[in-house]
């Protein structure tokens, strides 16, 4: 499993100080997640750059084929027996996640350091808040610093622990003090059950620790520091948050049973900000699938709500009158070309679109498609015009039709790269060939071109998915074109 963080800048950054936030055990593990987290980091912070820092810390519903098989496996014998197998799989699932996060904290400053570097060079001083294990990744990050030479020129400045499932004795906080002149904070709460099993460690997230400012969090359980981190930076004087509004006393506006379609805004929002050129190409390919009822007279309404019954089980969506949120709809589609695996490396909506997308036309017409690179889709779009690019999602989606194993598509030829300009042409129709059509084994070079004809022609006959591709196609494109960093 890798061992890098991923960062993400949130927007409104502003300032020489930049605030890095690291999550826990079963958080940040999904776009979705991320950005939830990323919407706990309150505007008062928006003088400061604030910067999430994932890492792969793994989720307790997730069970890898060897783990799922023993447990299936004992609870053929017994229903018992088979719970007893789940519990003690996920203790060890959590026991490796607690080892993880002590060797991604040795790794953190210095990948840290390298982002700052790239991207915001003149941030010379951080403030690390970290939760649960993300707090155990931030006290192993410093307790390895105390072994390191004085170097460095990074300045740590607040540092603030939540919830932290990690030991740290009162000797051991002074020595980080005196190495990094940091400030110190511990939020705990002795309400905090969860950090119960946390077995074989005093956890710091529990008790006041020496050398700290312990900070107690009153009837706070291990899941309330996120949701309620405004209140968490308030009481414990986070320098990042000392030229924040005093909190409101007016009482938020909650709405019930919220519009499903409305709030979702990564695509409705999105559709609603974008041109009627794009919209129009959205609609075109949604209503391309038989499963929709979209008419030609659409509305932004409409048009989201037939995208969302798209997703999942096309069935079930109709039976219940409500699809899929377009985060939910796009993990569906990565787990179908097998990219989970990736996702760690996306932190944001427009990178999980870009992944999948570049694998689609990978898969559909071979790794020399100008479109195919995940590293260089962006930068190739940057220069295309719209109507070249309508015209290559035009062709990737009529390689995604049942009719395209028969006939070649009619639709315009893709676009190779000059470093694959050797191709003779006979190759690059073997290419097409074996993506968009069932071809002969003798005619097939590898594995992986098998493997492409394979997933096209479960694209093909999954209700939804020749439609769903192609428009995840379009709005990652005005994803691109509108460049709103809240819509990211």
């Amino acid at each position: 499993m890798s061992h890098n963080f991923k960062f993400l800048t949130l927007p409104h950054r502003s300032g020489e100080v930049a605030n890095i936030f690291i999550h826990g055990y079963s958080a940040g593990h999904d776009i979705e997640d991320r950005c939830a987290l990323s919407k706990c980091i309150p505007s008062s912070l928006h003088e400061c750059i604030n910067i999430f820092a994932f890492w792969p810390s793994g989720h307790w519903s997730q069970f890898d084929k060897l783990s799922s098989s023993s447990v299936a496996a004992m609870a053929r014998l017994n229903i018992f027996a088979g719970t007893a197998a789940a519990v003690a799989d996920r203790a060890v699932h959590f026991n490796t996640s607690r080892k993880r996060a002590t060797a991604m904290g040795k790794t953190l400053l210095s990948q840290l350091e390298g982002y700052l570097l790239k991207h915001h060079p003149y941030v010379s001083k951080v403030n690390l808040v970290g939760h649960s294990l993300g707090g155990r990744v931030i006290v192993s990050a410093l307790l390895d610093l105390l072994d390191r030479p004085t170097d460095h020129d990074l300045e740590i400045g607040d540092v603030l622990l939540m919830a932290a499932a990690a030991e740290l004795s009162g000797d051991e906080a002074r020595a980080i003090r005196k190495r990094t002149n940091c400030r110190l904070y511990n939020a705990y709460s002795k309400d905090d059950d969860v950090l119960r099993l946390n077995m074989g460690e005093s956890s710091a997230g529990r008790q006041p620790i020496g050398n700290c400012k312990n900070v107690r969090m009153e009837s706070f359980g291990h899941t309330d520091y996120w949701p309620r981190l405004e209140q968490v930076l308030r009481a414990s004087g986070f320098h990042g948050y000392k030229s924040g509004l005093p909190a409101s006393n007016q009482p938020q506006l909650i709405i019930k049973n919220p519009d499903p379609v409305v709030t979702d805004h990564f695509i409705y929002d999105l559709l609603e900000l974008t041109s009627d050129r794009i919209r129009n190409q959205v609609a075109k390919h949604l209503r391309s699938s038989s499963w929709t009822t979209l008419e030609t007279d659409h509305s932004l309404y409409l048009l989201t709500k037939e995208f969302q019954l798209l997703g999942g089980h096309c069935l079930a969506n109709l039976a219940r009158r409500r699809g899929l949120k377009y985060l939910q709809i796009l993990l569906m589609l990565t787990e179908h070309y097998d990219l989970v695996d990736e996702l760690h490396d996306c932190a944001r909506v427009i990178e999980m679109e870009g992944l999948l997308i570049s694998k689609c036309f990978h898969s559909s017409f071979g790794e020399g498609h100008v479109l195919a690179s995940k590293q260089d889709i962006v930068q190739h779009l940057e220069v295309m015009s719209e109507k070249a690019y309508f015209e290559q999602v035009d062709a990737l989606a009529a390689s995604l039709t049942v009719t395209s194993y028969f006939s070649t598509p009619s639709a315009p030829a893709p676009v190779y790269r000059k470093a694959h300009s050797t191709l003779t042409s006979k190759n690059k129709e073997l290419t097409l060939a074996s993506a968009t059509r069932l071809p002969s084994l003798t005619h097939l070079v590898s594995t992986e071109r098998i493997k492409a004809a394979v997933t096209n022609l479960k694209s093909a006959v999954k209700p939804g998915y020749s439609a769903l591709i192609p428009a995840v196609a379009i709005l990652f494109y005005a994803r691109l074109k509108l460049n709103n960093e809240g819509l990211l």
